[in-house]
């Protein structure tokens, strides 16, 4: 006689529905948090998952609180971006969220005449688990706007100008965790011009292409903004998105006349930085950043169009930290690309540039300038030569999360949003890109003490109907 077959029918049906019956109490609790719900038709009151409004419709009635819960599905049109009204805010005990009901499911689309994302004069937002893509301008913009989260974000393709997949500017306190961007744009991350206090958190990001005048960079580390933390930050640069021929842009539209114009070819860039670089800061203005990059790594391999002089690029500014980061040009390629760059303040004596804990691998040899204050690097032609990036002493150590600019004994892997990842490349029509197989592709496999046993994707939280087939003997 089986275990199962020792109790009693009615037991085994009771246990049946109370499993049934907590299954859905968990998912309806994890819906619970919802005030209003939205999907890409519309045409309801908004109260319920059976009767959603549009996002547009949310503004009226949205107080600190609030929690607006998209269905699945793809939103377009003016009435379905996410644009709150200016002034709308929350408070810092009851932000206003916006979040996809169920994680990676919603996709707002700009369509290339409208941008997805948009927080002008909003405080206290929060904005959670959906993708956004081909923008108008920045896919997901922050300006005159503090206190915000966006978390659990994909984002691709913003328009050929002076624009950035994620755009801060103007806004303090900003926090991008465990989000995602790539494809066309200046910029990948972008956070200046009094964009403060903004702190960047297990990101990945990758350059593809831009064909406007200015620096390009998949994330910009310091421009005319202070107070900037990169932490566990994965950057990358294809240039895949590149014509092979083109004529170089202003931020109009028109053929840029000044210094760099005419015709490209070879699906060459103007003024490519790096992948993790600063622009600087105007005439006049303070240089000490006081900004950190910090556990995180930029890599460059045989197949990517890499057109920087270096992988990491700092100079002109002061009080900056890089620590625990790797920069890897795959050795044998991309010969005379530095894995880092890091000059000296120039305008005076820096004094407190600290390069700590790095790791650089590539056939050209890292530069290290005078003012910079460094110790424990691994620098080598050779992944031989530096060490494991996961269990380092000498180098960088990627195995555990930074949180609040200090390290945590959190695992960093498996990368928290590699499903997320690899879902949305192929719904933007690239190659899927799977961040932990690549990541171990270069540096061999993930130590276990490195990995967290725990990781689980959020869970869909549809609610189901309550379950009407279990019926219990007597």
């Amino acid at each position: 006689m089986s275990f199962y077959r020792s109790f009693p029918r009615a037991v085994i049906q009771v246990a049946a529905l109370l499993f049934a019956l907590a299954a859905w109490a968990g998912l309806a609790n994890a819906a619970s948090s919802c005030t209003h719900y939205a999907s890409p038709a519309g045409g309801g009151n908004g109260s319920s998952p059976t009767s959603p409004f549009k996002i547009s419709n949310f503004w009226s009635v949205a107080a600190p609180g609030a929690t607006l819960c998209l269905l699945d599905g793809q939103y377009t049109g003016s009435a379905s971006m996410i644009k709150p009204p200016q002034k709308l805010n929350g408070t810092s005990a009851a932000p206003i969220t916006v979040k996809a009901l169920n994680d990676g499911k919603v996709t707002i689309d700009g369509q290339g005449a409208l941008t997805p994302v948009s927080l002008y004069y909003n405080d206290y937002f929060i904005l959670e688990g959906f993708n956004a893509r081909n923008s108008s301008s920045s896919v997901i913009s922050v300006s005159y706007s503090n206190h915000n989260v966006i978390r659990r974000v994909a984002a691709w393709d913003a328009a050929d100008g002076n624009h950035s997949i994620f755009g801060v500017h103007n806004s303090n306190y900003t926090l991008l965790e465990d989000v995602a961007g790539w494809g066309v744009g200046r910029k990948i991350f972008e956070s200046s011009q009094a964009g403060n206090y903004t702190t960047i958190r297990r990101a990945w990001g990758r350059w593809e292409g831009s064909h406007v005048v200015g620096p390009k960079m998949t994330y910009t580390l310091a421009y005319n903004n202070y107070y900037m933390v990169c932490e566990n930050c994965i950057g990358t640069w294809s240039g895949e998105r590149m014509k092979e021929t083109y004529t170089l842009l202003d931020y109009y539209g028109n053929p840029w006349t000044g210094s760099g114009g005419g015709t490209y070819t070879n699906y060459s860039v103007n003024q490519p930085y790096g992948v993790f670089a600063v622009d600087g800061f105007s005439e006049g203005k303070d240089r000490n950043a006081r900004s950190k990059i910090l556990g995180s790594l930029a890599y460059v391999r045989a197949s990517d169009r890499f057109h920087p002089a270096q992988s990491i690029f700092v100079t002109k500014i002061d009080s900056f930290e890089v620590a625990h980061t790797v920069a890897y040009v795959q050795p044998g390629y991309h010969t005379t690309k530095r894995p880092f760059a890091l000059y000296n303040l120039a305008t005076a004596v820096g004094t407190n540039l600290v390069a700590r804990s790095l790791t650089g691998v590539g056939t050209a040899t890292s530069y290290f300038a005078s003012d910079w204050t460094t110790s424990l690097l691994a620098m080598g032609s050779a992944l031989s030569a530096v060490g494991n990036i996961f269990t380092s002493t000498a180098g960088a150590n990627l195995c555990y999360r930074y949180k609040d600019a200090a390290l945590t004994s959190e695992p960093l892997w498996p990368w928290p949003m590699n499903e997320r990842i690899k879902e949305a490349t192929a719904q933007s029509g690239r190659a899927v890109v799977d961040v932990t197989a690549t990541v171990e592709s270069m540096f061999g496999s993930i130590p276990s003490q490195c990995k967290s046993s725990t990781v689980v994707s959020p869970p869909l939280v549809t609610i189901p109907a309550a379950p009407t087939n279990l019926v219990v003997a007597k």
